[in-house]
């Protein structure tokens, strides 16, 4: 079995196997939950129809989700590379292919050559063979003619008066002789050029013989450098169908991977349906309790106001009516003085009556800002207090029984001790903070033989 990158097999059935429970349990439980819901939604129930979950438990299942499809992503960029690393892999193992052929092809006309040249010699070399076979026949029949010829002159030297007994004169066996010498030269000479061209020729097929051994030893070589090359050129094709195998396998995967998260998104997106649903039911849940909440408290508010307002009237009634207790418990106010107070503000105005909201005191509005006030009667300023929120509060009395005050006067124009007119400016309106600065509170205090005093109607006694 080839080995793949990581030490996983690809080569034959018996590594698929293991290489697909590796994938399935490559992410542990969260890819067997994945594979789950998947069931799950191939038989038409989406994950959360074994119960109703709550919005907790769709933001688990939603967060969850996100979690597989990270994981996802990541085996998703973990195969891109694997398949990026096999198809740098592949073009190497294929470029070194294409090399081994090239090398391959170039040993084969190279041996091609040296076999055309060890044919030419082989044929060259059968020539000179077959030349030197018929130069040795032909010497062979020189050496018989040259056998013939010393038999013949031994003969004649055997018998060396014979041919002079034959010659018709000197001159004839002179020719003769010299005839019979120049034939022996020649053939001699004949016989020896012969054997030069043989020796020549042994020479030459002794040359061919070894360059065709030389040539024979190359294109051996030539031939053992094909097989090797042969060799490694099977085994680059091994690897190469070996990486594409692996590719193909990585692609299924990759395939699978990239379908299991278009499906984690979908049901992503259904559970950010289902989310937003809860959300909105949530909110108008929100929404109705709201609104019943600022309903009851709008009830409990008006019920508190009327109840407040109940114990300010009945706290009212029961002032007046300690007042007019009061007002029959102690001495009557002189009548002299009745309708002898003037108003204290100039060009103002009663802006709430005495008893307004339980106030013991008349508010009077000026004209304007800072309004003069006047002294309402005749009489003595017995005190002066500032009170930062308040102003300036006068105090003045005018006889043993009657005395006024005012509230929020902004510079008093007198001082404790000194004795006013009726109508005296003794100060200006928009001393304090809590009070407009048009505005001031009067009060008229009666106080009887032992020293009490209380608050009364100012308006009875202008």
């Amino acid at each position: 079995m080839t080995q793949g990158p990581g030490g996983r097999g690809w080569g034959s059935g018996k590594g698929r196997q293991p290489q697909a429970n590796g994938f399935f349990n490559r992410f542990g439980p969260l890819n067997r939950a994945f594979w789950l819901a998947g069931f799950l939604l191939a038989f038409g129930f989406p994950p959360w129809a074994l119960g109703q979950p709550n919005l907790s438990e769709l933001q688990q299942q939603a967060e969850q989700n996100r979690r597989l499809q990270q994981l996802q992503q990541q085996r998703i960029a973990q195969l891109n590379r694997d398949l990026a690393n096999l198809d740098a892999a592949t073009r190497q193992q294929l470029a070194e292919l294409r090399r081994l052929e090239a090398e391959i092809t170039r040993l084969e006309r190279e041996r091609a050559e040296l076999t055309r040249q060890i044919d030419l010699l082989e044929g060259q070399k059968k020539q000179a063979e077959a030349r030197i076979a018929s130069l040795q026949k032909e010497l062979e029949g020189l050496r018989e003619r040259l056998s013939a010829l010393l038999q013949s002159l031994h003969r004649e030297r055997a018998g060396r008066y014979l041919p002079l007994l034959r010659a018709e004169s000197f001159t004839d066996l002179s020719v003769r002789s010299r005839w019979v010498g120049v034939l022996g030269q020649h053939q001699t000479d004949l016989m020896d050029r012969i054997k030069n061209t043989v020796r020549q020729l042994d020479e030459e097929r002794i040359r061919l013989g070894l360059l065709v051994d030389t040539l024979s030893e190359r294109r051996a070589e030539r031939q053992q450098r094909i097989a090797a090359l042969a060799q490694n050129r099977q085994t680059v094709q091994l690897t190469v169908a070996n990486l594409r195998q692996q590719q193909a396998g990585r692609q299924v995967i990759l395939r699978e991977t990239l379908q299991a998260q278009a499906q984690l998104r979908a049901e992503l997106q259904v559970l950010q349906g289902r989310i937003a649903a809860e959300l909105r039911r949530i909110a108008e849940e929100r929404r109705r309790a709201e609104e019943e909440r600022r309903r009851r408290e709008a009830e409990e508010r008006r019920q508190r106001e009327l109840q407040a307002q109940r114990e300010r009237e009945l706290q009212a009634r029961r002032q007046r009516e300690e007042a007019a207790r009061r007002e029959r418990e102690l001495p009557s106010v002189p009548r002299e003085v009745v309708g002898a107070l003037q108003f204290p503000v100039r060009g103002g105005r009663v802006a709430e009556p005495y008893g307004f909201q339980g106030n013991d005191w008349q508010t009077l509005q000026g004209a304007e800002a800072s309004s003069p006030i006047v002294a309402a009667a005749d009489g003595v300023v017995i005190d002066s207090l500032f009170i930062a929120n308040l102003g300036y509060t006068l105090t003045i009395r005018h006889s043993e029984q009657i005395a006024t005050q005012y509230v929020n006067v902004l510079e008093p124009r007198v001082s404790v001790g000194q004795r006013v007119g009726q109508g005296q400016v003794i100060g200006f309106t928009g001393g304090g903070v809590l009070i407009p600065s048009d505005q001031m509170w009067f009060r008229v205090i009666v106080i009887d033989n032992n020293g009490n005093f209380r608050y009364v109607d100012p308006s009875r006694y202008y």
